[in-house]
């Protein structure tokens, strides 16, 4: 069976928006429209009109006009393609919005370095390949400030109120899924005892990696007595070597995330790999509990440069490691993990979600419910690309679509038989990317999108016209 990827417009989804009166579900899909042709712009620069941005602002500060209504046709369109498709994965993580200027604005909280905005845990559906099929499930996390600014509120209490939002969000990708089974990864943020044993009696596919500070303590069936997992990883059983591929990163913002995701150059290295069933034992605190039988896979770089951190991993799964092949299709699995780190670049660079100037969260989130299907689609075709650059563009593009790129890409003219990669360096061209400058980025990308769907509203309205 071919890989599922979206193929419809984030616009058209939309169309099946219920707010419960016609004029504003008319509404939205004039503003999809509109959002889909500039999503990186601001609502000045996106609307011609003084009235259609009044009227935009009105829709998006409605009460009657939410998150959960606007995502309701994508998230409903994403659990489609993944009970068609096969090797489906959800990739779960938690990133921050952060909204600029020194005027509080309603609803918002803070987040780390003064700043304000809100937590939105996403869990993205990929196919096979990678292929990204959409957002299945989305949890916002507001928090609040501290009464007392020398006071700020208990850090180990807020992450176990915040870290229920795993298994709900999990539970409700399950439901939508239906029979599928998808496999659930997660990064380290997700390394709770609690979870894992929540998971395993759902029977709830995972790979999870494991969190340095956690200390868990494990034992194999041989052991008398439980060591570190972290320590215990390394002498398990060798299943294979691999040389791979390390990209390069640039690294995130300072502070802690700056520890967690050092910066690095592109290199080639050597894993090794070890597995084992182990059985966890629960932390201090949670003794109540009883011990889990569960999978370690550890991952560890060999013949390290002088000077460069190594790839160390340690990942809990529920799936099986008999062998080399299934030990290495575990930390395959983990490493699709990077397609949601792409999406929330798309998200915050491709659709500008966190420059817009909106006053509320409840508008704010209103525009991530616009922005997601959008983000989605450019996603999907960055990884064909990527993944199979061979793999027909329809796989992506509509016919219409296809037809209108053939029009406008003049600095990067589109074959008779266009490829998945022909497409994005069409539509990059569109948006500005020039070849020297390498593979293309999520602006040239979203810019290209605002002129492929800006033609094709021309050439939509003139087939209507024509058959009138």
């Amino acid at each position: 069976m071919a890989p599922v990827t979206p193929t419809v417009s984030p616009r058209e989804e939309l169309r099946d928006v219920d707010l419960g009166d016609r004029r504003l579900n008319v509404r939205v899909g004039r503003l999809a429209a509109a959002w889909e042709a500039a999503p990186d712009r601001s609502l000045p620069e996106m609307l011609k009109t003084d009235g259609q941005l009044e009227a935009a602002y009105r829709f998006l500060n409605n009460p009657r006009v939410t998150l959960a209504k606007l995502l309701a046709p994508h998230v409903a369109a994403t659990a489609q393609r993944a009970r068609m498709g096969t090797a489906v994965a959800v990739l779960h993580d938690t990133t921050e919005f952060r909204f600029g200027g020194e005027q509080a604005r309603v609803g918002l909280g803070p987040i780390a370095m003064n700043g304000q905005g809100f937590f939105g845990h996403v869990a993205l559906a990929v196919g096979a390949g990678r292929a990204a099929l959409g957002v299945i499930g989305l949890s916002i996390v507001v928090r609040e400030a501290a009464l007392n600014r020398s006071k700020p509120p208990q850090r180990p209490r807020r992450e176990r109120t915040e870290s229920r939002r795993w298994a709900t969000v999990i539970r409700a990708t399950e439901a939508r899924i239906g029979d599928v089974h998808p496999i659930h990864v997660m990064d380290r943020e997700a390394d709770d005892y609690q979870l894992f044993g929540e998971m395993a009696r759902e029977g709830w596919r995972f790979v999870v990696r494991a969190h340095t500070a956690r200390q868990r303590k494990a034992k194999v069936a041989s052991a008398a007595a439980a060591t570190s997992v972290l320590d215990l990883a390394p002498t398990l059983r060798g299943f294979a070597q691999r040389e791979v591929s390390i990209t390069a990163r640039a690294g995130k913002r300072g502070g802690q995330s700056e520890k967690i995701h050092p910066v690095r150059a592109h290199r080639l290295a050597t894993l090794s790999f070890h597995a084992a069933q182990v059985e966890l034992v629960p932390p201090t605190h949670q003794r109540r509990l009883a011990p889990l039988p569960i999978h370690v896979v550890h991952v560890a770089e060999t013949d390290v440069p002088a000077g460069v951190e190594p790839i160390d991993w340690t990942l809990y799964t529920t799936e099986p490691i008999s062998t080399s092949a299934e030990v290495l299709a575990v930390v395959d699995v983990y490493r699709s993990r990077w397609v949601i780190e792409e999406f929330f670049k798309a998200l915050k660079t491709g659709c500008a979600i966190e420059r817009r100037q909106l006053e509320s969260k409840d508008a704010l989130l209103n525009a991530l419910g616009l922005s997601i299907p959008i983000a989605v689609k450019m996603l999907a075709l960055r990884n064909l690309a990527r993944s199979e650059p061979a793999a027909p563009a329809s796989r992506i593009l509509s016919r219409i679509e296809l037809d209108a790129l053939r029009v406008i890409a003049e600095r990067r003219p589109l074959p008779d038989s266009p490829s998945a990669r022909d497409a994005l360096l069409s539509i990059a061209g569109v948006g500005g990317h020039l070849k020297r400058n390498g593979d293309p980025g999520w602006l040239v990308i979203a810019r290209g999108f605002e002129t492929l769907s800006t033609a094709v509203q021309v050439i939509e309205a003139e087939r209507a016209r024509r058959r009138r």
